[in-house]
């Protein structure tokens, strides 16, 4: 009844929006690039000895990416053209800093202070050429960084934990982790996580959300050189807010979910239903993914038939194929099959589109919104 019920939404939203198109466009969006997590396998065992569950894949598998993750990853698109000899790309969904874990911890955790990503990759064992990586994958068009904000982490919240000696959070800081579970937190959030940059409690997270907002898109800038035209909220949740100053930095389209709540700064909720090229008050475009390729969820399923599936219906409606992603699906630096599994279903999957779509046009977010002026 309830995926019935689901299905009959989703149709409907589909109808309403105001992009069409003949063209079979496939475009991938892969989210959380940048941002650490599991430092090392290592790491992984302390944490699990401090207290922490692993109950999802990203806690299994997701770590900082490594220079075999990119180049084994740009090996795989660059076997493959559309019909206009354009390979497939990788719109990388990035976060341009982490805590600075370091500057914060001698400060007495009163301060938060964050380090960009390109310190934090020479940092990490096996990272040192990524950012050389990424600028090659630009030039190339088959790996485009847009923006997923400043750092994956609600600052106010976190801070608060990690101020309460003994803590969870400080236990785990000492292993550069803070995606904490709701259940090791000493205070309540929605009883959600920290993951979510920009959710909001109150006027004073609304205010810190802003300046974050401002330095990570101008970090952004200066690390690629290039504006960012979309903006993913880590975690989908956000405040409308935050839109205006999105806006005035020149983000054009956002990137969330179909049907979700939004957190308000009076600390309430409110539904939001979106639709591809809704137009909102704030001057944003709404961009929304109508296709998964996630190969690490199962581990009897590689996710291929489900996105095809999905593209499938999406060019039914006359809409690209806007594929949601996560890095962590070829990432290996804590478990090499990992990578190796998401490659091949990479590999698979593109090989199925190109022989089931031949007049497949492979885009960037980036191509798309120029496209959908």
């Amino acid at each position: 009844m309830i995926d019935n019920i689901k299905m009959i939404i989703l149709w409907v939203l589909d109808h309403l929006s105001e992009v069409r198109t003949k063209r079979k466009i496939v475009v991938f969006k892969s989210d959380d690039w940048g941002s650490v997590r599991i430092r090392s396998k290592e790491d992984q065992k302390e944490l699990i000895k401090k207290g922490l569950k692993i109950t999802n894949r990203f806690d299994q598998y997701d770590s900082l990416e490594t220079n075999d993750d990119l180049e084994m990853l740009f090996e795989v698109l660059t076997k493959y053209k559309d019909q206009y000899g354009n390979h497939p790309v990788i719109t990388a969904v990035t976060n341009v800093a982490n805590p600075d874990f370091t500057r914060i911890q001698d400060s007495a955790f009163k301060e938060y202070f964050f380090e960009t990503i390109d310190r934090t990759y020479q940092r990490y064992p096996d990272s040192d050429r990524v950012m050389r990586l990424v600028q090659e994958g630009i030039r190339n068009k088959i790996f485009i960084p847009q923006s997923h904000g400043r750092e994956h982490v609600q600052v106010n919240w976190w801070m608060r934990e990690l101020s309460i000696e003994n803590s969870p959070a400080r236990k785990y800081f000492e292993n550069e982790f803070f995606f904490i579970p709701s259940c090791d937190l000493l205070h309540t959030y929605r009883n959600r996580d920290l993951s979510a940059a920009f959710d909001v409690l109150d006027k004073n997270d609304l205010e810190v959300q802003k300046e974050i907002i401002y330095s990570g898109l101008d970090i952004f800038e200066q690390l690629f050189r290039y504006k960012s035209t979309t903006f993913t909220p880590p975690a989908m949740f956000y405040s409308p807010s935050i839109e205006i100053s999105l806006f005035q930095k020149g983000i054009k389209w956002l990137d969330v979910g179909r049907i979700f709540k939004v957190p308000m700064p009076d600390g309430s909720e409110k539904w939001q239903v979106n639709y591809l090229g809704r137009k909102k008050k704030s001057g944003l475009k709404v961009l929304v993914r109508n296709a998964m390729f996630e190969p690490n969820i199962s581990e009897t399923d590689n996710g291929v038939s489900r996105c095809l599936y999905d593209i499938e219906r999406a060019f039914s409606v006359g809409q690209p194929a806007i594929i949601s992603n996560h890095r962590v699906s070829f990432i290996g630096r804590l478990d090499v099959s990992n990578r190796n599994k998401g490659l091949r279903a990479l590999n698979m999957l593109l090989s199925k589109i190109v022989h089931k779509w031949p007049e497949v046009e492979f885009l960037s977010t980036n191509d798309i919104v120029h496209s959908l002026k």
